[in-house]
């Protein structure tokens, strides 16, 4: 009937004054549902968050494993990136390998890798990493390398001094980075911090590559030698990766010489 009669003034103070009665019982009716709808939404929106919470917890923690693994291989991309350099540099054929196992002791100082014959790996051959010399192979099999280290004290090596292009040999001291140069004699030109190279001599290691530093001169007294060590531009026991060098090189065939005809003597003419 409110509805339906003219709209005045006094009827609309009227619905205005019914509006504040109704709306509490309106609230109050819709509160079970809305508290309902709202509990519902919460516990919902509670389980979301808990799952997505458990969702990154677990993401986080696989990249944060794969950052590990990206932080490692950056390390082994540089030192094969660093191996590629130096190869590059030295000019020489080479193949990486890498280290299976360690074995070091004052008698004998060896580590194997994990290539052998079946890449065409042969005993004798020169081992470099990316900073200098550090043995040759002494044993090979189809899958892994055994390789005596030039701290090895069986070991010996032909060098030169790289400022002075003086011959030596380095022997293996059996201490780490060690090497002893034990025919030097006390006249020659040798200073602390030379540094000492392949001299290619031997046939084994090709001429060039870094070998050690001279860290120590000894004279001996009543000799005509000086004792010096080197300490090896390689770390020996920071080893992870190696280069495996050909340096096998093919004689040049002599030419056979042609044999000479002999010359018909003519009949001298009467």
């Amino acid at each position: 009937m409110l509805l339906l009669a003219p709209q005045t003034n006094q009827l609309k103070d009227i619905k205005d004054g019914l509006s504040f009665i109704v709306h509490p019982v309106l609230v109050l009716v819709g509160l079970p549902v809305n508290a309902y709808n709202w509990l519902i939404e919460s516990t919902s929106s509670h389980t979301k968050l808990l799952e997505k919470n458990r969702s990154l917890s677990s993401e986080l923690l696989f990249l944060k494993a794969r950052l590990q693994k990206f932080k490692s291989l950056e390390k082994e991309n540089t030192r094969l990136h660093s191996l590629l350099e130096s190869s590059f540099k030295l000019g020489e054929q080479f193949i990486s390998a890498s280290l299976i196992k360690v074995n070091q002791n004052p008698n004998t100082q060896h580590i194997v890798i994990d290539k052998g014959s079946r890449f065409n790996l042969y005993a004798g051959q020169p081992a470099l990493n990316e900073n200098g010399v550090i043995g040759q192979i002494i044993n090979v099999h189809p899958l892994s390398s055994s390789i005596m280290l030039i701290t090895d004290p069986n070991h010996a090596i032909p060098i030169e001094i790289n400022r002075t292009g003086l011959r030596n040999i380095a022997s293996g001291s059996g201490a780490k980075n060690t090497l002893t140069l034990p025919y030097l004699p006390h006249n020659a030109d040798i200073k602390l911090g030379d540094l000492l190279t392949t001299s290619g001599l031997g046939g084994v290691f090709p001429k060039g590559y870094p070998v050690a530093t001279i860290t120590k001169l000894t004279p001996l007294s009543g000799e005509a030698f000086i004792y010096a060590e080197a300490t090896t531009v390689a770390k020996i026991e920071r080893i992870r990766d190696v280069l495996l060098v050909w340096s096998k090189q093919e004689p040049i065939p002599i030419l056979p010489i042609a044999p000479t005809e002999p010359k018909h003597l003519t009949p001298r003419a009467r």
